[in-house]
């Protein structure tokens, strides 16, 4: 009885938070002051009242966007959500991540009959947005580290022909492919919604961290102060970029072996144990039995975890 209420209790929340979650996704603002946060890194922009309002979503949601965008945390993710290119504020994602934590947890104890159960695929389900958005965060970090040496070129060829940066800048947004166009379209716009080249620049670094990005970044701004032959740094900063990705290319191939070593290892106790369970599935499964004998499988998966990641850890190679 108290299983079957908890249940439907779980799945009201659930319901609940999937509008709450579409409402958060479909009530958005168009003004100025809302296109100002999707593209600025941190939001500087108008006083605290205009920057928090949101047309649809009530006080209640007001409330919460102010009492999470203060907070540290809600400030890194507010980055990592521009790194990743993702247009949610910080309550969405979290209002995303909570639906489908209560989801999950109705799934699980819907389909065992457990509160473990729930409380276990929820904790999954929480943990799914966040993954997801780190890997993205940093496929597209990577990517936009890999366009560096095709962003110098344009910027140098651009300025040789007597073109001012802003055009080398706009040349990039029309001609590169994401996500180095659209982070340049960016700087673009951060500039015409007000701020300086040098502000525009570092937003983007802030949302790149990447060092050679910073490098660039630096020469620029110290050219735009003191002046110099940008395009001759520049090129040369080029030369030595392009050197470092042919030689991370070979390190990357050099350490092939290493790194198909570690996935080889881990996947082969986890084969190993499938063949077991097919050929003889009551000695495999005693493993599994209550007591202290599950700690056994456990520490093989903990243990399986840490050498992956130290094994992967030996072959990455800084450069």
């Amino acid at each position: 009885m108290v299983g079957a209420l908890i249940s439907g209790l779980l799945c009201a929340l659930a319901v609940l938070a999937v509008f709450a979650g579409v409402n958060a996704l479909t009530n958005r603002s168009d003004s100025v002051l809302e296109r100002l946060e999707n593209f600025a890194t941190v939001r500087q922009y108008g006083n605290e009242e205009e920057r928090t309002s949101r047309k649809g979503l009530g006080k209640l949601w007001t409330r919460l966007d102010r009492l999470i965008s203060g907070q540290s945390v809600a400030q890194k993710l507010l980055l990592h959500l521009a790194q990743a290119n993702v247009r949610l504020t910080v309550p969405e994602f979290l209002v995303i991540d909570a639906s489908a934590a209560i989801v999950g947890g109705a799934f699980g104890i819907v389909l065992r009959g457990q509160l473990v159960s729930g409380l276990g695929v929820a904790i999954l389900a929480a943990a799914l947005p966040w993954i997801l958005l780190e890997r993205k965060r940093q496929k597209r970090i990577d990517a936009f580290h890999t366009q560096l040496v095709d962003v110098l070129t344009l910027i140098v060829g651009s300025l040789r022909g007597g073109h001012a940066l802003p055009t080398a800048l706009e040349l990039i947004s029309r001609e590169l492919d994401p996500p180095a166009s659209e982070e340049f379209a960016r700087v673009l716009r951060e500039e015409g919604y007000g701020l300086s080249q040098t502000e525009a620049l570092n937003n983007l670094v802030k949302r790149m961290e990447t060092d050679d990005l910073q490098l660039i970044v630096t020469a620029v701004n110290i050219s735009h102060e003191v002046g110099g032959n940008l395009s001759l740094v520049l090129e040369k900063i080029a030369a030595t970029l392009r050197e470092r990705v042919q030689l991370m290319g070979e390190i990357r191939v050099l350490t092939t072996q290493q790194r198909l070593t570690s996935y080889l290892l881990v996947g082969m106790p986890f084969a190993l144990g499938a063949a077991l369970a097919v050929i003889s599935p009551s000695w495999i499964m005693r493993l599994f039995q209550p007591g202290w004998v599950r700690i056994i499988p456990a520490g093989a998966v903990v243990a399986e975890v840490i050498g992956f990641f130290v094994c992967q850890r030996l072959s990455r190679i800084e450069v």
